[in-house]
């Protein structure tokens, strides 16, 4: 049973510890709504969160996008098992096999062989077209055979919206709106972030800086996602995602009106993809059987059986969960970009509804959180150390040699330049820095978008001493790093 006066203490505990400045909760049991809020939906101008509060939700807009395809199989327009070449013919991958094979189904449960490849789309989400995303899944190489294992996509849920418009004649977000959100009396929600803009009851985003002069929460821009918005757009309350939730609970049904089949309903819960990455490890011994239904996590929690999912955009973490035994589902949503708060009131509010005996898990994760810091930390390469190696072993090529203009098929242009302590890589909106480390190597960092993380790159040099080439892990699972050649 849920203690409401508990969670209430709950979520003021959680964001004063994990420094997070609003949370709004919203639980559904037995046909009602019970919502929770604590702390400043705008930090500045010390506006508190309440029950109207809009937070982007990310990737939780997955589920939404995978429900409109469920709706198109219900009117017999598409199929799960489909090719995705049957309705948009020029589609094509890398892999020539499952660019041809590659179905509905394979898009919404992330099976296609891709690694994210986040950096070929991110820096550069104003410019490119539908037809430039479709083009640039061509280039962009597998890590994995097709059909091999679940790696998360965000390309393959753009490819999903492509896919309801063609099939539908009409746009993502009109198809959402008029088949889903309309029907289910949501009332209004935003698709992007320049809509956001226009509600009074918007949260802003923010992002919590450790390394600043004063350290704190400072807030950051909301992010358009133009032609991606399939994979993460959304904003909306906690309430609304979690009556969408409720939805699932009711097999389809609200209002009187059957809006996903039960059929399709079904079909989205239910496991298409096992998961094989590591549980993290204040959650080992109480969840295990993860997998991928469509446009949901499915998983064994403490004995029961939980659909959940996650979102992050920039200045906001998301969380949405439902449990089928239950007629239980909760939304959680954060201005903040911790990626463990929002989970952490999940994991709360299931022993309560399960009946399990309670776990710290605020301070479970907390812990959890500044031991992964630490140890990214001590990872990090000593400047000190690499100075010394690259002075034995000094750069072939001078440094203002490998400066230019370098391109790839899939993730566009790079520019180099030369800046006090190496090199700079642009990218977009993305500039990474690099330091020599020995001979042709460097390694690149980037402290917001890619926090703790070292990127391996080398130059290419020919035998005459010209830079043909560079070459950067932009894709951390990938063992093959991207090759630039020089214009």
């Amino acid at each position: 049973m849920i203690n409401r006066n508990e969670i209430q203490e709950k979520a003021e505990e959680l964001i004063a510890r994990y420094q997070i400045p609003s949370v709004s909760i919203t639980y559904y049991q037995n046909g009602s709504y019970e919502t929770i809020h604590a702390g400043y939906k705008d930090v500045e101008g010390q506006v508190p969160a309440d029950a109207d509060t809009l937070y982007s939700i990310g990737s939780c807009t997955k589920s939404f996008t995978a429900a409109a395809i469920a709706v198109l199989c219900d009117k017999g327009l598409i199929h799960l098992d489909d090719p995705v070449v049957k309705i948009i013919p020029e589609f094509d991958m890398y892999d020539s096999y499952a660019g041809s094979h590659l179905t509905i189904r394979d898009m919404l449960c992330h099976r296609c062989g891709l690694p994210r490849h986040e950096l070929a789309w991110y820096p550069r989400l104003s410019q490119y077209s539908e037809k430039q995303m479709i083009d640039m899944l061509r280039y962009l190489k597998p890590n994995e055979p097709f059909r091999y294992k679940m790696q998360y996509q965000n390309m393959m849920y753009t490819l999903a919206g492509f896919v309801i418009s063609r099939a539908s004649g009409t746009t993502w977000e009109s198809f959402v709106r008029e088949n889903l959100i309309e029907p289910l009396d949501m009332g209004p929600i935003s698709f992007d972030a320049p809509q956001l803009e226009t509600f009074e009851s918007r949260a802003k985003g923010y992002r919590f800086f450790e390394g600043a002069p004063v350290p704190g929460n400072k807030q950051v821009p909301y992010c358009p996602l133009y032609t991606m918005c399939p994979a993460g757009s959304i904003s909306m309350t906690s309430t609304q995602l979690a009556k969408w939730d409720a939805l699932f609970l009711n097999k389809g049904k609200a209002n009187g009106k059957q809006i996903i089949s039960e059929e399709m309903c079904t079909q989205m819960f239910t496991p298409q993809m096992l998961i094989s990455d590591p549980i993290a490890e204040p959650l080992q011994g109480y969840l295990d059987m993860c997998s991928y239904g469509l446009g949901f996590f499915v998983e064994n929690y403490r004995g029961t059986k939980v659909v959940q999912h996650g979102g992050h955009i920039d200045g906001f973490i998301a969380d949405q969960c439902f449990v089928p035994d239950k007629d239980f589902a909760c939304s959680v949503l954060t201005n903040s970009e911790n990626p463990y708060g929002a989970r952490v009131m999940r994991y709360l509010l299931l022993d309560a509804i399960l009946e399990q005996e309670p776990v710290d898990w605020i301070g479970s994760f907390l812990r959890f959180q500044n031991d992964m810091k630490k140890k990214q930390q001590e990872a990090l390469t000593s400047r000190t150390a690499v100075k010394s190696q690259s002075e034995e072993y000094p750069c072939p090529a001078p440094l203002s040699s490998i400066c230019g203009t370098y391109s790839d098929n899939g993730y566009g242009d790079i520019t180099i330049r030369e800046e006090e302590s190496g090199l700079s890589l642009e990218l977009g909106t993305l500039t990474l820095h690099g330091f020599h480390c020995r001979s042709q190597h460097f390694l690149f960092t980037e402290e917001h978008v890619l926090p703790g993380l070292e990127l391996e790159a080398e130059a290419e040099i020919d035998r005459k001493g010209n830079v043909t080439a560079f070459l950067i892990a932009l894709e951390p699972t990938d063992k093959e790093k991207i090759r630039f050649l020089k214009k």
